[in-house]
């Protein structure tokens, strides 16, 4: 059986049709094109994610680092499994515009007739169908748009948890950079002391001085030393919270720099960095997701224009069974359908419309908040960051130097015999007090200038070389 001219002209124009709506309807919006190259830039920084757990076990080894924060950041960047479950989101949302875009399913059918309807030019014998639906063209375009939208924001809450891994690892890694240095100052303060109680023995055997000094300066020694053991344990823990946050396999070594953070004063003033807060990933998060709900808003309007359907239906029909069958005898039958679906729920469809409205409003007040926390959480960690700065500056100018003058000029009018084992006890307390004080103002520098950067949503410049930190 051959298909007659006009029933495959028929068909041609009817697919044509088709496959150019589809093919207009397949191209990417700027958005969609912009979120995809970005994750692809992203996806080539990071590590293969195991395809199980069993397998992410057999290749899972400790890694060596250096004991600098910046490989610390970089391995959390690369394989952390927090931030890398916070792509895979994004990742998935870049799929959906689309799903969005997709016309309704074509539908085909077929009949064979159980009783042939005889005709003049013969039996019909079977029924073929075809039929697609056609949307509004701005539901389809304007639901593509808002999953676009919809996968941009999702992209900006990974670039949020990625500040929130910066921070956590430092962090993690000051407090243990700062378990480290005090136990270099209790370990100064334990040779201090030996240093003095032997003096002190010495003095007691020629009877210039008491054996009660020699006991309160052997009870600071003592004491001295419980201290450093205890800070095994709590170097122990330090390294666990550092492990966590880094997404480490158990058992990673977390070696320490003993170089200290360069402490710089932050170029842009809080009121400069506040004024960038609608920048903040969060806050552009949430505002492209009320912009994602005003395109579903379209979308959802679009539901009270009518669809139209095109179908077109094919009746084989067999040869004529009449005596003196006519020319046209054995001819198909070729019928062109068009429908409309009459849109006639409105109230419903208004209502799916001030749903997407309400929810486009929930994210411009959420992003609000937002933006009014970002303000107030850049002002409070750029004043611990300015006072960070003056402590380190204090201890290292002032405190410091005078701590050490002051002990020396005790220890000499001890030697002498005009300054007591209290005063000199005091004098040592205070030295190796600020020495402890200077480190943990430098740790809380480290911590806090990373905080800063959350708080701001990107680097901060500070005054000093760019290439400083």
């Amino acid at each position: 059986m051959t298909i007659p001219g006009r029933t495959c002209g028929v068909f041609r124009q009817f697919a044509a049709l088709w496959l150019t709506t589809l093919g207009g309807l397949g191209c990417a919006t700027a958005v969609e094109s912009a979120t995809l190259s970005d994750l692809q830039r992203v996806e080539a920084s990071l590590r293969p994610l195991p395809a199980s757990l069993d397998a992410a076990e057999s290749i899972e080894r400790a890694p060596d680092f250096d004991g600098s924060l910046n490989t610390y950041l970089a391995f959390a960047y690369e394989g952390s499994p927090a931030l890398r479950a916070t792509f895979e989101q994004w990742r998935a949302a870049t799929y959906r515009p689309a799903q969005e875009r997709r016309l309704p399913e074509p539908t085909v059918t077929y009949a064979g007739f159980i009783r042939s309807v005889e005709t003049r030019v013969g039996p019909q014998r079977h029924r073929i169908g075809a039929s697609q639906w056609f949307p509004w063209p701005s539901k389809l375009k304007a639901g593509a748009q808002a999953a676009s939208l919809e996968a941009q924001s999702v992209q900006r809450s990974f670039e949020a948890h990625a500040l929130d891994i910066n921070a956590e690892v430092a962090t993690a890694y000051w407090r243990l950079w700062r378990v480290h240095r005090q136990r270099e100052v209790l370990r100064d303060e334990v040779e201090i002391l030996s240093s003095l109680s032997a003096q002190i023995r010495v003095r007691v055997e020629v009877g210039t001085a008491d054996l009660a000094d020699l006991a309160q300066v052997d009870l600071m020694v003592s004491r001295a030393r419980d201290r450093l053991v205890g800070l095994d344990e709590h170097e122990r823990i330090a390294s666990a919270k550092l492990v966590r946050v880094l997404g480490a396999p158990d058992g990673t070594q977390t070696p320490i720099s003993r170089s200290e953070p360069v402490v710089l004063e932050v170029r842009e003033t809080a009121v400069e960095l506040i004024a960038q807060a609608n920048r903040h990933p969060r806050v552009e998060s949430l505002a492209t997701l009320s912009n994602a709900a005003d395109e579903r808003v379209r979308e959802a309007r679009a539901d009270r224009a009518p669809s139209f359907g095109v179908g077109v239906d094919w009746i084989l029909t067999g040869p004529s069974q009449a005596a003196a069958p006519p020319s046209d005898s054995g001819l198909d039958a070729v019928a062109l359908s068009l429908s409309v679906k009459v849109p006639l729920w409105t109230r419903a469809y208004r209502a799916s419309e001030n749903e997407a409205r309400a929810r486009g409003a929930v994210f411009r007040a959420r992003a609000i908040d937002t933006r009014n926390g970002v303000s107030a959480a850049v002002r409070e960690q750029a004043a611990r960051v300015a006072d960070d700065v003056r402590r380190v500056r204090v201890y290292e100018t002032t405190l410091g130097p005078q701590a050490q003058t002051t002990f020396e000029a005790v220890l000499h009018s001890y030697a002498v015999g005009r300054a007591t084992v209290g005063e000199l006890l005091l004098a040592e307390r205070e030295l190796i007090g600020l020495q402890g004080e200077l480190h943990e103002a430098q740790a809380d520098y480290g911590k806090d200038i990373a905080h800063l950067e959350r708080a701001v949503g990107r680097r901060v410049e500070t005054k000093g070389p760019r290439d400083a930190r």
